[in-house]
Order: C-alpha cells, then structure tokens, then sequence
C-alpha cells in the first residue's frame, strides 16, 4: 500500500467517527456500560489522538518515558467533544504530516516498534494503528447503540 493509500484509508474510518463524536450527548462524558470500562469522555478523548498522533511515536520513537504511559493508562485522560473533534481533526493533520516526511521506499520497509513489544515494517505498522482506531470506533458506537442513539451499519461505516 501506498503512503496516500494509506491516508485515504485512514480518511475513511474518521468520518464515521466524526458522525458518532457529533451524536454523544453531552451529559453522558462519564457514562460507562460497566466497571471496567471506559467513560465516554475518555474513549471519545483515546479514539481522537487514535492514528497520526500514535503513529508519529511509532516513527520517530519518541514515546513517552514508561512510568509515563503506566500512569496515563491507569487514569485514561478524558474530553468533551468540541475537544475530541478538533484533536481528531489535529490527528489528520498530523496523519498527512508524518506521512509526506518518509519515502516511500522507508513506508514499505523501514522497522519500527512500539513499547509494548510489537516490531513492524512503517506500513504494518501503520495499518495496525488504523485496525486499532476502527477497534474502538467500534466501541463507540457500541456506546451510543447502548444509549439508544439511532446508530446502524451505515452509521458505522459510512459517517
């Protein structure tokens, strides 16, 4: 797959997204179907960083220092809307940015690994981090299905 393959991909699990994000009603930010389970203010804040943010830390390996990411993952950081929407809308950015700065030769190639242990050429890589960002636009819509929102296939797929 091509750098702008991707990026267009990418491009077509954030619309729904952005659909979904627009529905959330605002007095359900701390929402969670269950105990163990996000709210809805930190999901919508987890999916909005979801691809370009993540996979610059992949690329560059810049993550954060360990204890860092230990404390993060225990008190997941959580957002409104507005803020999701313009940090989905910054992903982007980031996504296109990130991707204009490799060759395309180093896209298909290079390794790269994340802290958690999975070792990957870019593009793997990258195609990983989408699989993960349509993992939880899944568990956002489940959210919204659970609330009784009208969500259905197209909603999913198609924005």
């Amino acid at each position: 797959m091509k750098k702008d393959e991707f990026y267009q991909y990418a491009l077509d699990a954030f619309r729904p997204v952005e659909k979904m994000l627009k529905m959330v009603p605002a007095d359900k930010l701390e929402w969670k179907p269950g105990p163990s389970f996000m709210t809805m203010g930190q999901l919508v804040c987890h999916l909005s960083d979801g691809i370009g943010t993540e996979l610059r830390m992949a690329f560059t390996n810049s993550w954060p220092k360990p204890e860092e990411m230990t404390e993060a993952m225990k008190q997941m950081p959580s957002c409104g809307i507005d803020e999701a929407l313009a940090r989905l809308e910054n992903d982007k950015k980031t996504l296109r940015e990130l991707l204009d700065g490799v060759s395309e030769q180093d896209f298909a190639t290079k390794m790269v690994e994340v802290p958690w242990g999975w070792k990957s050429t870019m593009e793997k890589m990258a195609l990983d981090f989408r699989e993960h960002f349509t993992n939880h636009k899944m568990q956002l819509f489940t959210y919204l299905k659970l609330l009784g929102l009208p969500v259905n296939t197209e909603t999913l797929y198609m924005g």
